[in-house]
């Protein structure tokens, strides 16, 4: 295959995949966020505090981190099909079990069982995408499933208002909990939908010739074979070895930073934006304005990155603009226009920076290695998931203000992109090392 043959085959693919998976992570992140929305009734009805909301917002992410690893290798002995289904079923269930909260406690425990239930899903995806493209296309194909991340917060906010405001005192039972009902029955059925028609490699692509698809296939098999011949490993020694490689630590470091900042946001923001007395649908369409500047953003700096050899200034100069956005927001939350320009601004800069950063891990392991990497690097990463939402909880009670959370998150955001010049000796070593393939070839 040339490469105007490998393109049509690979636009092709993608139009096939990316939107059924685009659809998937939609509903994934509308079932983790959507407590956001719920809070605006559920924290006064059953008595949580600002810390307590935090609390119970973030520990999802604690419930997770365990079996992110764990959850990509079952996937690689299972395959995608018959994993991504169970994890899509079991999390809609716990959906619906959230509609039964009654307390603390009981808020506590649901969100900890999700952060379980839905472990694995966005990391075995991206290793599901190394399965059907190449190297080089693989930041480009990462951004158009990312996408659904903003466009899902954007579709989430307007969705979960008019739930909360239509659904509320239906049969007696307050909008809050129809939230949790509504947004659940998709991801039960999506899973048994995943399970009927996903594909696991090229060589099943109808859609594709016979050719075509010896073609695709044969260079998947010959990337995995050079991952091979350069020590890619099942064993377990191996996969310890990723985990623990400075490389995976650093990339690592830095997510937790950037989560802390992007979910301390998502989590707080409609309740932010409540502070600005604002209806119910005005605060899902005011919350959705970020996350769809973040989209275009995603889909533009991804652009860029592949009309070149990606840099890490790709997510260094995301995550500074983010900083500095969210300091102007911090100290302006009395005047809403400026502090919802910082809080677009500051989302633009964590939105563009995701694809160029999912793809570090993949540009330094491949294999099995990469799996674990990316599983690795999500599950810790989402720390920041934990403390993010928990941080502003905790001081915004303590100081009467959201001012200082957010202020907050600016820093996390500038330390995480400090910490990336660490990767600046492997990145060189990287683009040699591809420059010289390509002079080969």
């Amino acid at each position: 295959m040339n490469a105007a043959e490998e393109a049509a085959v690979l636009k092709k693919t993608a139009w096939r995949l990316i939107p059924f998976l685009f659809l998937l992570y939609i509903v994934s992140y509308i079932d983790r966020t959507n407590v956001g929305f719920a809070a605006l009734q559920m924290n006064h009805e059953i008595g949580l505090t600002h810390a307590m909301y935090g609390l119970g917002a973030g520990i999802f992410f604690i419930g997770m981190l365990p079996f992110e690893v764990p959850s990509n290798l079952m996937m690689v002995r299972f395959g995608a099909r018959v994993w991504l289904a169970r994890i899509m079923i079991v999390w809609g269930l716990v959906t619906l079990a959230t509609s039964l909260i009654t307390g603390p406690n009981s808020f506590y425990v649901v969100r900890f069982l999700l952060g379980i239930s839905e472990a694995g899903f966005f990391p075995g995806v991206l290793f599901y995408l190394t399965f059907w493209f190449p190297r080089e296309h693989r930041t480009q194909i990462i951004a158009r499933f990312m996408i659904s991340l903003p466009i899902a917060a954007a579709i989430g906010g307007p969705v979960s208002s008019l739930i909360l405001q239509c659904f509320d005192g239906v049969a007696g039972i307050p909008g809050w909990r129809w939230l949790f009902v509504v947004e659940g029955i998709p991801a039960v059925l999506l899973g048994f939908v995943t399970w009927r028609v996903l594909l696991e490699r090229p060589t099943q692509a109808r859609w594709l010739t016979p050719a075509q698809r010896d073609a695709l296939q044969a260079k998947i098999d010959r990337e995995q074979a050079e991952d091979r011949a350069n020590g890619d490993s099942h064993s377990a020694a191996h996969v310890f070895k990723t985990l623990f490689d400075w490389r995976t630590l650093v990339v690592t470091f830095t997510g937790v930073c950037f989560v802390i900042g992007f979910y301390g946001a998502g989590f707080w923001l409609p309740q932010i934006i409540k502070t600005f007395h604002v209806t119910t649908l005005q605060v899902g369409l005011l919350s959705a304005l970020p996350n769809l500047l973040g989209a275009i953003a995603m889909l533009v700096w991804a652009r860029r990155c592949r009309s070149r050899m990606m840099q890490l200034s790709d997510v260094i100069y995301p995550l500074l603009l983010a900083c500095v956005a969210f300091v102007v927001a911090a100290y302006n939350l009395d005047q809403p226009v400026i502090a919802m320009s910082g809080f677009c601004v500051a989302m633009i800069g964590l939105y563009a920076c995701m694809p160029a950063y999912w793809s570090l891990p993949t540009m330094f392991f491949s294999g099995t290695a990469a799996a674990a990497a990316l599983a690795f690097v999500n599950a810790v990463s989402n720390l920041g998931g934990f403390f993010g939402p928990t941080i502003i909880g905790w001081l915004t009670q303590t100081t009467g203000s959201f001012k200082l959370a957010i202020a907050t998150m600016g820093g996390f955001v500038l330390v995480g992109a400090i910490a990336l010049l660490l990767l600046l000796p492997a990145y060189q070593r990287h683009r040699d090392m591809t420059r010289a393939r390509t002079v080969a070839a």
